[in-house]
């Protein structure tokens, strides 16, 4: 079922699939089993690598290196714990911070985000989703595996990276709040 999921997606984004079936030995004879999926594709010359890793990690990668000329803006997305949304009483388990109000209103009402929310609400999906620079601007998502369908929030991932290298291109990330959501109306 994953392997034709992976495959479907490569295909899907012109890119490619790759699967890793190994047995990882321990010092006292144990086995445990590391079964890696991994696709990777282009879009807009941002090249995107999706790394799923079962066995003895469960966790997802998704991460998407930018081209400097986009002028990415650095912003965070992070999960509050089921145990502090019962204190807060939020309708969202997940919160964005960046400097940029812009970027966290284009987040904020990008229908790819409302997925991973309803995702993140229902599921213990947990995700941290940054856009920072270190030698190149990447966005990179880590989140562990460990809930019923973790194939789920990949292609809403990928599609809130598409839209945000998108607005990047845009190069409005600068205007004041008022204007951009002015243009934001008109364009919807």
């Amino acid at each position: 079922m994953y392997n034709t999921f992976f495959k479907q997606l490569a295909e899907k984004e012109n890119g490619k699939f790759y699967f890793s079936d190994e047995n990882i030995a321990f010092v006292d004879g144990v086995r445990s089993p590391n079964v890696t999926f991994k696709v990777m594709f282009n879009y807009k010359n941002s090249c995107f690598t999706i790394i799923n890793r079962t066995g003895t990690a469960y966790v997802g990668t998704i991460t998407c290196n930018l081209l400097k000329e986009l002028q990415p803006i650095a912003f965070e997305i992070n999960n509050i714990s089921h145990f502090k949304n019962l204190f807060f009483r939020r309708k969202s388990r997940l919160k964005i911070s960046s400097d940029n109000s812009n970027i966290h209103y284009f987040i904020l009402n990008n229908e790819y985000y409302k997925r991973l929310e309803q995702i993140a609400h229902r599921d213990k999906f947990d995700p941290t989703i940054t856009c920072k620079p270190e030698d190149t601007w990447d966005i990179v998502t880590n989140y562990h595996l460990e809930f019923e369908n973790w194939i789920e929030p990949i292609e809403p991932i990928i599609n809130l990276y598409k839209n945000l290298i998108d607005e990047f291109e845009k190069r409005i990330a600068n205007l004041s709040l008022k204007s951009y959501k002015e243009m934001k109306r008109k364009t919807i």
